[in-house]
């Protein structure tokens, strides 16, 4: 217990006045009596007492003595001191990367961690705010000073994992420009946050809980794939035993809830192991999973959809090398042959054409340039309209000198100049298409920034129309072209159930949760997969640990005042007056 106003204990010297008084009273007053027999037996009698029997007839000295007492006391200002949360501003930063799933009890980490926090709040005081952040890939605040209780308990609450990657550099920068030097204090709970990953807030007053488990079981599936060669599937994957002990493991690979493939995997302790599949039968996607009980459930599975977008373009040698330069440089393979009746059956790729006519027998999408035939000179300004194709593609000072007139009802203009078009894409042949009508020999395009950009938008768009969208990390933000940009689509997941819808306009993001996942808009079906980043594949801890322990000394609060007791002090006060009352009351005076 201690004490707010002990200043008041000098009331102690006017205590000691009213005992003077008391005893100095006058108690007798002069009477003439016929004989005083009976009262020397009375003085007998008294000498003969206690001195407490003598204290005992002074009750109303007792109450009156004891209710100053009690009123001296509540002036005093009686409390009992508590430890509470440092600062003025304390800040929560909570990490919802995919490693704080890991169960190694009943709660996951990040609902630990919620605990942790929830039971700090019973220790905040009226003066103090509390900003919370959650800590993923793209750090974000939740909460800035607030002060309302319920309000932040409610947030933290609602807390969820994200499956992401939390990327502490930012984090860190966003914290640092809330925090104030001095007054805030900043508690991190997280499962493996070292000092080197919190530099930017290292001035002030941090405190890190960290989830502290001395071994951890995992075993993870680093990786998987499938690729098609020589018109059979195959697949490869990575399995890693992060623990200190042998282990025998079932993995296996399904499709469509149909096991393709099965086969038991020994593991030394810390081994990683490849795991080569010869053959599979050719699905939309495959899921590779390991059966086996450990701390983090979420990285005994990884989705691979079976990619058939090309990444080989095919061309002839009289192609202009602007076009082939180009493609490579983002990433393209470029095949130049010598006739192009040596590739115009190839399939899984995409064909590079030139000339005045179309080839009857083409059985992959393709570009075709009309470098050959009847040409017309530009009579009006260039005309792009708002097409896919088009995006950050900037034509308003392309110079084109030609073009040839050339129409088809299956295509579709996207560029014109006047009633002549210059760029047409659609469906040839059941194969898409797009068609450029001039030679880039007559024109300074491949000389403008905007030409790669349209050459990235021409393969995307023609690799597009395959049921692949890409593979995803959770939460992954990123534009997807497709074929269909105007009507809503569904995000369906593996059991059929509705995960979530988007347009073209709204843009892409992934759900959180991995695995495959299906976007449809009723006439289309296509797949996409979604895994955990490489880095949440293991769950080691740290241990926690304090940073500039010492820096809140002066402004750190530690204590709450109880204002129960000074009430029940002066209520005990007025209970003893009332009680003094009747006495004095009913009293017989001496």
């Amino acid at each position: 217990m201690h004490l707010a106003n002990p200043y008041y204990f000098l009331l102690l010297f006017f205590i000691v006045l009213f005992i003077l008084f008391y005893f100095f009273r006058k108690k007798y007053t002069k009477q003439i009596i016929p004989s005083n027999l009976l009262w020397e037996e009375v003085l007998k009698e008294m000498r003969a007492s206690s001195w407490f029997h003598k204290w005992q007839n002074n009750v109303l000295f007792w109450l009156q003595l004891l209710c100053l007492l009690l009123l001296m006391l509540a002036l005093v200002g009686p409390y009992f001191a508590k430890e509470t949360i440092k600062g003025e501003q304390i800040i929560f930063m909570f990490d919802t990367s995919a490693s704080m799933a890991a169960n190694g009890n009943a709660a996951n980490r990040l609902e630990v961690r919620k605990g942790t926090a929830l039971q700090m709040m019973q220790d905040l005081q009226e003066n103090q705010t509390v900003t919370v952040l959650e800590v993923n890939d793209r750090p974000k605040i939740l909460l800035h000073n607030e002060a309302n209780r319920n309000k932040v308990t409610a947030v933290i609450q609602d807390l969820e994992l994200s499956y992401t990657h939390e990327d502490w550099q930012s984090a860190t920068e966003l914290s640092a420009s809330l925090a104030k030097e001095g007054k805030s204090a900043i508690h991190i709970f997280s499962d493996g946050v070292e000092k080197e990953s919190i530099k930017n807030i290292d001035s002030f007053y941090v405190e890190v809980h960290n989830q502290e488990k001395e071994k951890e079981e995992n075993i993870s599936i680093l990786s998987f794939g499938v690729s098609k060669n020589d018109d059979k599937v195959a697949g490869i994957a990575m399995v890693e035993n992060q623990t200190d002990s042998i282990k025998k493991i079932p993995f296996q690979v399904e499709s469509e809830k149909a096991v393709l493939f099965q086969q038991e995997i020994e593991l030394q302790p810390k081994e990683r192991k490849i795991i080569a599949i010869n053959e599979l039968p050719e699905k939309s996607y495959y899921n590779a999973k390991i059966t086996v009980v450990d701390d983090f459930l979420v990285d005994n599975m990884q989705a691979a959809v079976f990619n058939k977008q090309a990444t080989t373009i095919y061309t002839d040698n009289e192609m202009n090398p602007f076009l082939v330069k180009g493609f490579e440089a983002i990433g393209l393979r470029v095949i130049q042959m010598e006739e192009k009746e040596e590739f115009l059956t190839k399939k899984d790729s995409i064909f590079l054409l030139a000339g005045s006519t179309l080839p009857a027998n083409i059985e992959a999408p393709f570009v075709f340039f009309y470098t050959d035939g009847k040409k017309e000179a530009l009579q009006s300004a260039i005309e792009p309209s708002e097409d896919e194709l088009l995006l950050h593609v900037d034509m308003k000072d392309v110079f084109i000198a030609s073009a040839t007139k050339q129409t088809m009802e299956s295509m579709t203009p996207i560029v014109k100049s006047g009633e002549l078009p210059l760029i047409q894409k659609g469906n040839v042949n059941n194969q898409p298409a797009i068609l450029i009508q001039f030679d880039l020999k007559d024109s300074d395009w491949p000389l403008h920034p905007s030409f790669p950009i349209f050459l990235y938008n021409m393969y995307q768009w023609l690799s597009s129309q395959s049921n692949y969208v890409g593979d995803f990390q959770p939460l992954e933000s990123r534009t997807i072209h497709l074929t269909n940009q105007e009507t809503g689509w569904d995000i369906y997941n593996e059991n059929d159930q509705l995960v979530g819808s988007f347009s073209m306009e709204e843009g892409f993001q992934a759900p959180k949760l991995p695995g495959v996942y299906q976007l449809t808009n009723d006439t289309e079906l296509l797949y996409f997969s979604v895994n955990l980043d490489d880095r949440e594949k293991t769950i080691a801890s740290q241990k926690s640990f304090v940073l500039n322990e010492n820096q809140l000394k002066e402004n750190q609060v530690t204590k709450t005042e109880n204002d129960w007791l000074w009430y029940v002090l002066c209520l005990l006060a007025f209970v003893i007056l009332c009680m003094e009352w009747e006495v004095y009351r009913h009293a017989d005076r001496v």
